[in-house]
């Protein structure tokens, strides 16, 4: 047989494996995600209970009650209503504003884990002076609930003088009568007031006493203040036999047969005589026409399976049989929990003969939605991941048939590595689909992870600045030549003859050798020859500043 998901769930985590491994309590699995989203870091769970229709969780600092979602944290020290008691040993514990029954425990069979993580609630009853002097004396149980509604109803100079059992129930005599204390739910009081109705006195192997109220009988015994019901006889009085005040009830056969035994045997072999002998007479079998009759086909649809398949017996159909209705063909039994129905065959309101008739049901489970056809894709209803584990998340998403997860990092938004996704150290912040939509197999779930204990709601880091590197420096520019007129012109600047025309000359025949085109000159007009023996003539180029260029003149 194999493991049960909610224990592979629990046996993952550390706080939970001891209890998972060894524990006879099998949590479901919404109970399981309950407890691991409640439990706090470091917080080790010491023993698994059953509380009613629900589980409960003792752990080092709390007990946590998982009937809902989410689940309950009662802190302790506990309050403790009523040690190990019963068949069950079940240790009864005043939690969420109500008394609850813890019981069912491996390795707490008698509740004594959670006797030490609280301690004895204080009786109301023996701490009131109405019902002070009973509490102390009787061995009558009643719970706590039933104890304050007692103190409740009671007037302020009415005391109590002795506690009953009343079948599933309790009573209280007083002096200005009785109080029924009742309700399986709620407290219920009844008050009776006197003198006392009795139908039978003190009788039977338990001394009871059987009083009317308010129409119905009520067998009154288990008082150890009154044991013989001696106090319920003198606040009360006997009806008479054929008082109007007794009850009317049919005669029931079994007391009537037991008290003529006899005369039981006898009319017992005369009906058997009788049926045997019609029988070897040859009479005929009664021709059975119930299967020929015709009736309209019950309406199935959103039914849970099992309800269905209990309906459907109602009617001698030819067969009943049960298929998916989606197109993953998933092998179902009549059986089966947890499964609804989204067709049938005949269709709701048809009229059949059940006897030659089929009967088809084609569900789903309850998890997912009805296809939108018969035979058609599943349709999934996304759950909530968020808070979740990655390797629980993704556990419960392969369980619904959705296989294509990716994981990203929750602040950089980048994919994580194979290597990145540790599901012991990630949980889930985001997810896409959003939960409660409705998806088919083949949709990818995009799941934002972060590390344990990190918030999901931190910017991601900013990065160091980056040091610029420093500019390689410009190399300096060269110094261009500068060329001028020769010593002629400046003794043409003097004013002598001779010294212009010396400058002309110089002008003329071209300057110093060696410069080049493009390069800066001064002043403008000045020639010169390149380095190659061409002309070149300083010109003002565009862009205003003087340079060499070929002389074409």
């Amino acid at each position: 047989m194999s493991e049960p998901a909610s224990k592979r769930l629990l046996r993952d985590d550390a706080r939970t494996r001891r209890v998972a491994v060894h524990e006879t309590v099998t949590l479901s699995i919404h109970s399981a995600e309950a407890l691991l989203r409640t439990l706090r870091a470091g917080e080790t769970v010491l023993a698994l209970y059953h509380q009613g229709m629900g589980y409960a969780a003792l752990t080092d600092h709390a007990l946590l009650l998982l009937g809902g979602d989410p689940a309950v944290r009662v802190p302790k020290p506990l309050t403790i209503l009523r040690p190990a008691h019963g068949a069950r040993q079940a240790v009864d514990v005043w939690a969420d504003g109500r008394s609850v029954s813890l019981r069912g425990s491996r390795f707490d069979p008698s509740g004594e884990l959670l006797v030490k993580a609280g301690g004895r609630a204080p009786d109301p009853l023996a701490m009131d002076a109405r019902t002070a002097g009973v509490a102390d004396r009787e061995s009558v149980s009643i719970p706590a609930d039933h104890k304050q509604a007692l103190l409740d109803e009671l007037d302020a100079d009415e005391s109590v003088r002795s506690l009953y059992r009343d079948g599933f129930g309790h009573a209280a005599l007083t002096e200005k009568g009785l109080v029924l204390l009742g309700g399986a739910v709620a407290p219920k009081m009844t008050r009776a007031p006197k003198p006392l109705r009795i139908l039978r006195g003190s009788h039977g192997l338990l001394d009871s006493v059987l009083v009317l109220v308010d129409g119905k009988p009520h067998k009154l015994h288990g008082s150890k203040t009154d044991p013989k019901g001696a106090f319920l006889e003198a606040e009360g009085e006997l009806l008479a036999p054929d008082s109007p005040l007794r009850p009317r009830g049919r005669t029931r056969w079994s007391a009537w047969m037991r008290r003529r035994p006899v005369l039981t045997f006898l009319i017992a072999s005369g009906l058997l005589g009788a049926g045997l002998g019609a029988g070897l007479g040859g009479a005929e079998k009664p021709i059975d026409d119930a299967a020929g009759h015709t009736v309209a086909v019950p309406d199935f649809d959103g039914a849970y399976l099992t309800a269905a398949a209990k309906e459907s017996r109602l009617q001698p159909w030819g067969s009943v049989t049960v298929a998916d209705a989606s197109a993953a063909a998933r092998p179902v039994a009549a059986t089966a929990p947890g499964w609804q129905v989204c067709f049938q065959t005949p269709t709701r309101g048809k009229n059949v003969r059940p006897s030659g008739t089929k009967l088809t049901l084609y569900v789903v489970p309850a998890l997912e939605k009805c296809p939108t056809r018969l035979h058609g894709p599943r349709r999934i209803v996304m759950p909530d991941l968020v808070g979740a584990r990655f390797d629980h998340a993704t556990r419960s998403l392969r369980e619904l048939g959705l296989d294509s997860t990716a994981p990203f990092h929750a602040y950089t938004g980048k994919p994580l590595d194979e290597e990145m996704r540790n599901p012991a150290e990630w949980q889930v912040c985001r997810q896409t689909p959003v939960p409660d939509t409705t998806v088919s197999t083949a949709t990818r779930v995009d799941l934002w992870l972060i590390g344990s204990g990190a918030p999901c709601d931190e910017p991601s880091p900013t990065p160091s600045p980056t040091r610029k590197p420093k500019p390689k420096p410009k190399p300096e520019p060269r110094p261009e030549p500068t060329y001028g007129t020769t010593s002629g012109g400046g003794s043409t600047g003097g004013g002598s003859t001779g010294g212009g025309t010396g400058g002309g000359s110089g002008g003329g025949t071209g300057g110093e050798p060696g410069v080049q085109f493009g390069q800066h000159c001064s002043p403008v007009g000045s020639i010169a020859t390149t380095t190659d023996g061409r002309p070149a003539k300083c010109f003002m180029g565009k862009d205003g500043r003087p340079r060499w260029g070929y002389n074409s003149n």
